[in-house]
């Protein structure tokens, strides 16, 4: 008896009941599935936000903040509100400048401004020494105050002896299109690595001084190695 109840036909009413429950199971199924593509992208879209707009994490590459800072060092970068200050190690974009500047001429060759898809291609057609490359760099000097090197390698501010506890070497001039005094311009800094000898910086035609708008943001914190942990001054 039990046998044939079991292989007995279901009923219109249990049949429609499986279905609805099937159903149900794809529709909690595909919802779920929805939910997570949803939270990814929050997540992404809240990353790209930070990254982008309040910190970032980046590596040391090279010598030119020694001694203070060392070669794969990787630090915090804080980006929301800042304002350059003098003394403050900064990333910047090297680049920047020339990059600009070569925006511009294509906008003055067209007779207008480049379109959303100019820029578009631009960006995935970048020349290899027009793409962003970072240095990590110390602010010396401010919009409007006038930098100067002595004979005996003393950096001055405004005819003053900078006062440098990060750096007891000598600093001189490395490129002769280059010459001192200089009179920092609105809106721009003037930067030097802590390793003088070996840093190309605003002393070099090349780089120059640094619009507002190349700086990153201000290096704040030292995170690896574990060993070397710190606030950075």
């Amino acid at each position: 008896m039990d046998e044939q109840l079991n292989n007995a036909p279901l009923s219109e009413e249990d049949s429609e009941k499986a279905l609805k429950e099937k159903t149900s199971d794809s529709f909690n199924l595909g919802r779920e599935i929805l939910e997570w593509v949803y939270t990814i992208a929050i997540a992404l879209a809240i990353t790209f936000i930070v990254k982008y707009f309040v910190f970032d994490v980046v590596r040391v590459d090279g010598p030119s903040m020694i001694p203070t800072l060392q070669n794969n060092d990787k630090l915090i970068v804080t980006k929301l509100g800042y304002k350059p200050k003098a003394g403050d190690i900064i990333i910047l974009d090297s680049a920047y400048s020339k990059r600009h500047e070569y925006i511009e001429s294509v906008e003055q060759a067209q007779g207008h401004e480049m379109t959303l898809f100019d820029k578009i291609s631009f960006k995935l057609n970048t020349p290899s020494y027009l793409k962003e490359r970072y240095y990590v760099k110390r602010i010396i000097a401010l919009p409007g105050q006038t930098i100067d090197l002595d004979s005996e390698g003393h950096v001055l501010i405004d005819g003053q002896i900078l006062n440098e506890p990060y750096y007891q070497g000598v600093t001189k001039p490395i490129d002769s299109k280059v010459s001192f005094p200089i009179t920092v311009e609105e809106g721009k800094v003037f930067v030097m690595g802590d390793n003088r000898g070996v840093s190309k910086d605003s002393r070099s035609s090349e780089l120059g001084q640094v619009p507002y708008e190349a700086i990153l943001g201000k290096a704040e914190f030292r995170i690896w190695p574990l060993n070397s942990i710190s606030v950075l001054k």
